[in-house]
Order: structure tokens, then sequence, then C-alpha cells
């Protein structure tokens, strides 16, 4: 594996610089927040492999930003840390997707021991996934056959990019062009538009495009919800190219589409 990044959020400054430094040492990549907005902020851009969550933050509850969490990246593994008096919260938490907790104040060699136990559950997770993934990609390959026998339209694809019109996207490299223009899109962002761009004038559900961002259907007002602000500023960014050819359409009650034209 690449070096691991590991977040700590815990509004005790004594506590993330303890967590810093024993994680540190060890080799681990470390970013520490004291707030759940912070922490928000940064899971929305980018995915940690481990991430040590304060039950009790000054600014949000815990369960909430774990819930958040395990819909905006299902294989991150999250680590409770808690205080004796919350114990019984703690182990509530686990139904909601944390992996273990710690109680407060924790030894470092208790911490590092959690922390491989939940990459290693990390690693075979991901590792399921890609096989999962290749035995899909091996099927699209075969061709995907309509009920008439025929093959059914998709966007012109390779194993590393989908081209649909003007728009390109690089899957190796996580990179989007239209018309010649460079777009930067944050992985949500990237996410959705690939799903999309995989079924072009094919209109979504937000219950699939939330599982194709998040790696599980949510209920649709849910989903629709947590999508709505990442499509604004997807559409937006499309839209700002002056470029025709495609166009990310919205369908009332429905879902989204990626309308060529």
């Amino acid at each position: 594996m690449q070096t691991v990044h590991i977040l700590v959020v815990d509004d005790e400054p004594s506590v993330r610089i303890m967590l810093d430094a024993a994680l540190r040492s060890h080799g681990y990549r470390v970013q520490s927040v004291g707030t759940g907005a912070e922490a928000r902020a940064l899971i929305d851009e980018q995915e940690f492999d481990i991430i040590l969550l304060d039950l009790r933050l000054g600014d949000s509850d815990g369960i909430e930003v774990l819930q958040e969490i395990k819909l905006r990246w299902p294989a991150t593994e999250v680590i409770l840390l808690t205080a004796h008096g919350s114990i019984n919260s703690a182990i509530s938490a686990l139904r909601h997707g944390a992996f273990d907790y710690l109680l407060k104040p924790a030894q470092v060699h208790d911490i590092r021991e959690r922390v491989e136990r939940g990459l290693n559950r990390r690693r075979v997770a991901l590792q399921r996934t890609d096989l999962l993934q290749r035995i899909s990609d091996s099927a699209r390959a075969l061709g995907v056959m309509d009920s008439t026998g025929g093959e059914m339209p998709t966007a012109s694809s390779s194993s590393d990019r989908i081209e649909v019109g003007p728009l390109l996207l690089d899957l190796r490299r996580h990179g989007v062009s239209l018309g010649g223009h460079t777009l930067s899109l944050t992985r949500t962002e990237f996410s959705l538009l690939t799903a999309l761009a995989q079924q072009p004038d094919t209109a979504l559900s937000y219950s699939i495009l939330s599982e194709a961002v998040y790696g599980r259907a949510q209920p649709e007002d849910e989903a629709r919800a947590l999508l709505r602000p990442h499509i604004a500023r997807l559409r937006h960014k499309l839209e700002s190219t002056t470029v025709a050819g495609v166009q990310l359409v919205s369908i009332r009650s429905m879902g989204y589409m990626l309308q060529t034209e």
C-alpha cells in the first residue's frame, strides 16, 4: 500500500498532539483537526484510510460525523475516541459503521494495534471491491446485450477512459476535459460525472447515483439532498466552458441525466 493517510478529529489539543506523534513515529501520514466542521470539509475532498474520531466534539455530534464519513467513504475505517462516561454510546456507534473504539487516555501500543487492525480490514475490503470491478469490466468487455440480442449503445470507452462527444474522462488520472478545456473536479464530482457518462442520455435515479458515489444506495430523499450541491457545482463547471455537445439536466422527481446534443 501507499503511505497510510490518517485523520485525527478531537477538540482537545493535547490529545491531537499525542496521537499525531504516536502515529507519525510509526510512518503514517497524519492530519489533525479540532472540529466536526473541519473534518467534514476534509472528507468532502479526500479519502482517508483511517479516521480517529472523538465521540463528543464541541461543535458536532460524533455519531453524525461518523455517518457522514461512512456515506462518503464506506471503506474508510473509523476508530472512536471516547471517555469512560460515554462508553455505551461508543458501543452503540459500532452499529453505525465504526470499526472500534479507544478509551481516553489511550496507550500508544493500543492506538497502533487498533490502527493496524483497521488497516487490515480496509485492505481486505478494497481487494474485494477490486475483484468485483474486474468481474464487471470483464462482463462489459464481452458486450452488454439487450433483450433482443443486440448490443446496447454505450459511451465510447476503454479500460481507462470514457468519451461522450466533446467530453473526455481519464479514469486512470481522474482527469476531465470538455472540448479541450480541462475541468478541475472534486472526487465526488468526478464520481458523479463518471456514472452519468457511462450511460449518456439515460435518466439515473438519485438512489443509483448515490450508490455510484458513496458505495451504497440511499433512500431517494436522502440521496437527492446529498447529491444536489455537488450536481450544482458540477453543472456550473461544465457550463462555464460554453462548449456545446453535452448537458447535465435534472429529471423532475427522478434524478439526473447527461444529455448529448
